[in-house]
């Protein structure tokens, strides 16, 4: 049996474009269509070098000594549709005599397609995902507190999102809290403030400039409740913790550990007209702290387990994704065991996202007004309202 001949794969491409050479490249993302290897290794990639080849689906020319040159008759055979980007090996393999039944060229096709087809949905998907920042923060415990915008672009980075910079709201809403939380009428001129801003967003939203929100809040709880009850849940919002520990920053924690809620209650009368809910996260909630009007009212509490209570509880985005769910569950129980309260008081120990979620949550117009707390001078004192 005779030898069979080693054929020379390489193609003269001087009719080939550069136009055409460099689409044939992006399309493939510099892999090769058949195997994916990457054949990025040389500088002289826009040429039929070993690292990676340009091969003709139907053959260059209408000859016998073309692979599938006979195959079509095509007006262009150097237009980008029928040509593949392929590696040495690959280029070899289609071309060879003895794999011609197998490689047809509507099978060369069909692989060009799936694999330009994985490129693009790894490159729509894969990429940065635009968001607005909503930075919210005022006068707490004494010190005016407030994420820097050079925190939220690193927190933001860190998770994948890229800032709206070039839209006409520049992807960054401010709402600036001012005035002294022991004054009468901080509470309302705060709420004010909270709406303002949201309106913004709600009108960037309505425009289509924005579809996704990214939180930085600080502010008393109460505020935090109140900011949360106000969000839109139409639009996808991810919010973000200020963490104490090292620089951290207002970046989530993907090492930090998971941890889940347990709820309880303590019920006198399911006939109550009033309840009480208790969030102990960074602490427990003192129950005789609480004001007269609220001992012996039923007691629905929700508290991390093992009672690991702390500031830092909340460093994976996954504890706060379990607090959300166990906080709706119990506000589902509180429903159901006192069906007739009018009232519902939230009592609350909690860091910075918890306090936002357990707003986001509530029903308006399904669920009672509840009223919020703030911890004043040993006791506490209801300063806001909401879903009213």
């Amino acid at each position: 049996m005779a030898a069979k001949q080693v054929r020379n794969t390489s193609v003269k491409r001087g009719d080939i474009k550069d136009t055409v050479r460099l689409a044939v490249w992006a399309r493939a993302a510099g892999c090769c269509v058949m195997c994916s290897t990457t054949l990025l290794g040389s500088r002289s990639y826009l040429h039929s070098v070993l690292v990676g080849e340009l091969a003709h689906n139907v053959g260059a020319t209408a000859t016998e000594g073309s692979p599938r040159g006979l195959a079509e008759d095509i007006a262009d055979r150097e237009a980008e549709e029928n040509l593949l980007l392929l590696c040495h090996a690959c280029h070899r393999l289609i071309d060879n005599e003895d794999h011609a039944p197998y490689f047809t060229t509507e099978r060369l096709r069909e692989l060009k397609k799936k694999h330009e087809d994985r490129v693009r949905v790894a490159a729509t998907s894969g990429g940065m995902r635009r968001t607005a920042a909503l930075r919210v923060g005022g006068l707490v415990r004494g010190v005016t507190a407030l994420a820097s915008q050079r925190q939220t672009a690193d927190a933001l980075l860190a998770d994948g999102y890229l800032g709206l910079v070039d839209s006409r709201w520049q992807g960054d809403f401010l709402c600036k809290i001012a005035g002294d939380p022991n004054r009468p009428t901080y509470w309302r001129a705060a709420q004010e403030e909270i709406d303002a801003t949201l309106g913004l967003v709600e009108q960037s939203v309505a425009s289509g400039e924005v579809e996704h929100l990214s939180i930085f809040a600080i502010a008393p709880i109460p505020l935090l409740v109140y900011l949360g009850s106000r969000l839109d849940d139409k639009t996808d919002t991810r919010l973000y913790q200020k963490h104490r520990d090292g620089d951290q920053g207002w970046r989530w924690d993907a090492t930090a550990p998971i941890h889940d809620f347990s709820t309880s209650a303590t019920i006198g009368s399911t006939a109550a007209t009033e309840v009480v809910l208790a969030a102990s996260l960074t602490a427990e909630v003192q129950k005789a702290n609480l004001p007269d009007a609220l001992q012996g009212l039923p007691y629905f509490e929700i508290r991390p387990e093992a009672d690991r209570f702390g500031p830092s509880l909340f460093s994976h985005p996954n504890t706060l994704r379990n607090f959300a769910d166990r906080w709706r569950t119990l506000l589902a129980e509180v429903e159901k065991t006192c069906p007739g309260a009018t009232r519902w008081h939230l009592v609350a120990a909690a860091p910075l996202t918890p306090a936002i979620e357990m707003g986001r949550a509530f029903m308006r117009g399904a669920q009672p007004p509840t009223e919020v707390y703030e911890r004043q001078n040993g006791t506490y004192t209801p300063v806001i309202q909401v879903n009213t």
